[in-house]
């Protein structure tokens, strides 16, 4: 494998989980009664599956500090397969669909079916893992379950609460994060590749100055 390709393999790897999905910035919307803070502002949001440890990882990033934002939360709503929810038609959202949705609230605490879960918040952005356990399959396998996700302003009732969506719609699962394992695999083999390298270099320049 060439040093390139080498290199190609360790980012594709490093960048598998973080394919995010986007959304312009300021677009609330013209049915929303809360109060249009930036942590509100949906700017790109991933969501992967491990099979290893048969577990989601959720992501979101706003425009702006989470901690703090009084009554803003996440919802990400799973898509597993059978009878779906669609709330959304009246506020143009009608492809939004799910039949499990977790809550990730800017106060660090989250729930989903009931269940707690740890969420954990840096700056703009807010993340989670939830076991599998918490999303079985109604149909579709956890790698085909689609997600979609949006922000509320808890403080508002009813549909005028949804402040962003993060687009019109549902999408597929990104790549899972690579095992450590893995990329120390391929960063050792990296290493190989540039010692025999310059191996080589060094006997080709002594073979080229010659005997003293």
């Amino acid at each position: 494998m060439s040093k390139f390709a080498l290199i190609t393999a360790v980012l594709a790897l490093s960048a598998g989980a973080a394919q995010a999905a986007t959304d312009p910035a300021g677009d609330y919307l013209a049915s929303f009664t809360g109060t249009a803070v930036p942590a509100l502002d949906l700017l790109a949001a991933d969501v992967s599956y491990d099979p290893e440890a048969n577990s989601f990882t959720l992501h979101a990033r706003v425009a702006g500090p989470i901690a703090g934002a009084t009554n803003a939360a996440y919802v990400f709503g799973f898509d597993r397969g059978g009878a779906v929810n669609q709330p959304f038609g009246p506020i143009g959202f009608g492809d939004v669909r799910f039949n499990s949705a977790a809550t990730l609230r800017a106060d660090g605490t989250g729930i989903l079916s009931g269940n707690p879960l740890t969420v954990a918040i840096s700056g703009s952005d807010i993340f989670a893992t939830i076991p599998g356990s918490l999303l079985p399959s109604n149909g579709l396998a956890p790698e085909q379950f689609t997600w979609a996700l949006w922000a509320v302003d808890l403080g508002v009732a009813g549909l005028p609460r949804n402040a962003d969506f993060l687009q019109a719609g549902n999408f597929a699962m990104a790549a899972p994060v690579p095992e450590p394992g893995s990329l120390a695999l391929l960063m050792a083999g990296l290493g190989c590749f540039g010692l025999l390298a310059r191996r080589r270099q060094a006997l080709t320049t002594v073979s080229t100055k010659g005997p003293a």
